[in-house]
């Protein structure tokens, strides 16, 4: 994440902020939702989606797609109760994911456009 752009960084220092903050706000309640993840999340989404606003690049928006989605799960939980917490988990896991290969897609493509610069 340090060797990337801007974006890079930034994307990544919230995307382990938003890590981190789940950690802190976590209620390990099996029967029901968390509300507190699902503000780090939403936060983060808005995060996401002013970081690709304003720098234009495809790999910002496509991690801002992939963080709704994650919202979108917190609320599919909470409005409907034949969705389970470990669905919920299992989807927050693997579109994290694409958050990570996102941050990494964007490191490598700010260091190749660095190393191909012309001098």
């Amino acid at each position: 994440m340090w060797r990337g752009d801007r974006a890079a960084r930034w994307v990544g220092a919230v995307f382990l902020a938003s890590w981190l903050g789940s950690m802190l706000v976590y209620r390990r309640d099996p029967y029901n939702a968390d509300y507190g993840i699902l503000a780090v999340d939403t936060v983060t989404l808005v995060v996401f989606v002013w970081i690709s606003m304003r720098t234009r690049r495809i790999w910002t928006a496509i991690a801002s797609a992939f963080m709704a989605i994650i919202v979108a799960s917190h609320v599919a939980v909470m409005i409907d109760l034949r969705v389970t917490l470990g669905t919920l988990f299992i989807g927050m896991a693997m579109w994290s994911y694409g958050v990570l290969a996102c941050i990494a897609f964007g490191t490598w493509a700010a260091w190749r456009g660095r190393d191909h610069a012309p001098s």
